[in-house]
């Protein structure tokens, strides 16, 4: 037994399931991978093991592990005490950077978790629209709140389907606020908006849905959301959790030209620090409290430590050649990995945008993944062998349950960095084949 064996047999006798958070259970291993140090866009494991990060804490660390200008402006908070639960100076610092960044930002607020996030921001839509039904689309995540942890009860695809619960406990009836329907598919928005319309307070998505891997939206797609939502006074949310800062510092919005209502952000926005936001147009956010009569409030809502650390890593992406430097990487990445997986004739796909994308065992190289259901038909069983092997070659994978989602880099990483990734990966790739 290995020291990353028995930590988490010690870890179980105290902590549900050995650890803080049930996807950090790695099924490609049956155990999480426990790390004792992290530099850059390296971690090294408890028995001292050097692995190059292809997951950067789900996306959160896109500066790299111990970044100095974060890890300096985070003592710099320290040294003055932290004073929890107050507002500084930095709040409005971080605030004003944001909307400078981010188009459909004018108001913010800081919340801790992407979860918080969403929740608010419905709760928000809601209070303005008087409505209580909102649109979501097959597999797109926004946390893990009771609104938003449904999925269809049947086959994936459908419109407006039955839904279940994905977790027990999930109060019921909740579904009946939901109308769900599959990503992607312009025809089925027109059509949900000509029976739900006047019913919709908002519809929330991933604007680049990183969830299931890396799955862009069609320009007619996010064309007649935008078109419908104004026709009908719906709010248009892009949950930007995950896609803020990866591909652009506006985020997928400004990336896709599309501007909508209201958007969180989170992960790379508190530089690897616990900070989620949600905002958009001023008139929207005015009626949260003290101004309105929408609550969002919290105790460690805009921690200052977390406060620092996110005032710190949106000005380094503000850095000029900053995104230049990740879509670099980023061709190197996915360009390097189908090349690996087209010459050992490894039937996979690969996607990407920025600094992250998803790989799709089983389908062919050349068919997009454009939804949800495409994205299921991946092949799970390669998929957790091929992580398997790329962590015994040196290059860290985070496992999902086996679902087809999101892996990627940090800006950390230099070309030679990657291409020793690379190198390790075709090890890998050559054990599978």
């Amino acid at each position: 037994m290995n020291n990353v064996q028995r930590q988490f047999a010690q870890a179980q006798q105290s902590l549900a399931g050995g650890v803080s958070s049930s996807t950090r259970v790695n099924q490609a291993l049956g155990h999480p991978l426990y790390f004792s140090r992290a530099d850059g866009c390296r971690v090294w494991d408890l028995d001292g093991r050097e692995l190059i990060d292809l997951c950067c804490s789900h996306g959160a660390t896109l500066l790299g592990h111990g970044d100095p200008r974060v890890r300096a402006a985070v003592e710099s908070v320290l040294a003055r005490g932290a004073a929890c639960s107050y507002e500084s100076e930095l709040h409005a610092e971080l605030a004003e950077l944001l909307c400078q960044s981010v188009p459909c930002l004018e108001l913010v607020r800081f919340t801790g978790s992407g979860t918080e996030a969403t929740m608010h921001c419905l709760r928000l839509a809601r209070a303005v629209s008087g409505r209580q039904k909102i649109m979501r689309f097959e597999g797109n995540f926004h946390g893990y709140h009771d609104q938003v942890m449904w999925a269809a009860a049947g086959e994936a695809g459908q419109f407006a389907p039955p839904l279940k619960a994905i977790s027990a406990g999930v109060a019921t009836g909740l579904d009946g606020h939901l109308v769900q329907i599959p990503y992607n598919r312009p025809d089925l928005v027109e059509r949900a908006f000509a029976q739900f319309g006047g019913e919709l307070a908002a519809a929330i998505l991933e604007p680049v849905y990183y969830n299931a891997g890396c799955i862009l939206p069609t320009a007619e797609f996010m064309q007649t959301l935008r078109r419908l939502t104004e026709k009908h006074g719906t709010m248009l949310i892009f949950d930007e959790v995950l896609s803020a800062f990866r591909m652009d510092v506006g985020g997928a919005q400004q990336y896709l030209g599309v501007t909508p209502d209201l958007c969180t952000l989170g992960k790379a926005v508190g530089g690897g620090y616990p900070l989620s936001v949600f905002g958009g147009r001023r008139d929207l956010m005015q009626r949260l409290m003290p101004m309105g009569d929408c609550q969002h409030s919290g105790t460690y809502n805009g921690h200052p430590v977390v406060v620092a650390a996110g005032l710190a890593a949106v000005r380094a992406y503000r850095e000029a050649g900053f995104y230049i430097h990740i879509h670099a990487l980023s061709h190197q990445l996915l360009h390097g990995l189908r090349s690996i997986f087209a010459q050992r004739g490894i039937v996979a796909r690969v996607q990407a945008l920025g600094a992250r994308l998803g790989i799709y065992f089983g389908i062919p190289a050349d068919q997009e993944v454009t939804n949800n259901a495409e994205a299921q038909r991946h092949d799970r069983d390669k998929l957790l062998q091929f992580y398997k092997l790329a962590i015994e070659n040196g290059v860290y994978f985070h496992d999902y349950g086996g679902a087809p989602c999101h892996h990627g880099f940090c800006a950390a990483m230099t070309a030679d960095d990657m291409t020793e990734a690379l190198a390790r990966l075709e090890a890998a790739a050559q054990q599978l084949q």
